[in-house]
């Protein structure tokens, strides 16, 4: 029989390696969709119509360089099936939609 720590040895089911990146190297990580239960992921979403979502709390700002960053909740992608789903069932009419915009908002 194993003694104690030979088991608390043995349960341990991985070890993290912690390690410091580029920005680039940060940037061109693949991008999976927020959708729960979604398993999509992009490595350009930018390109294959996925949309981005920033859901933050205070003052509507037309400058993402204003919006404080301890004042962002969300900040993720979504595929382009979960946007679609979004902007036809939970979202109100007001023009336009995720999947059709240009630009930027």
């Amino acid at each position: 029989m194993s003694n104690r720590h030979e088991r608390r040895r043995a349960a341990k089911v991985m070890r993290v390696e912690q390690r410091t990146m580029s920005v680039e190297e940060f940037a061109s990580l693949p991008s999976g969709c927020a959708w729960a239960g979604c398993t999509a992921t992009t490595a350009e979403p930018h390109k294959h119509s996925w949309s981005n979502m920033l859901i933050y709390r205070g003052r509507p700002a037309l400058d993402f360089l204003e919006i404080d960053p301890r004042q962002m909740a969300r900040d993720c992608v979504l595929c382009p099936e979960h946007a679609r789903y979004l902007d036809e069932n939970l979202l109100v009419e007001i023009g336009g939609r995720l999947r059709n915009v240009a630009g930027n908002a």
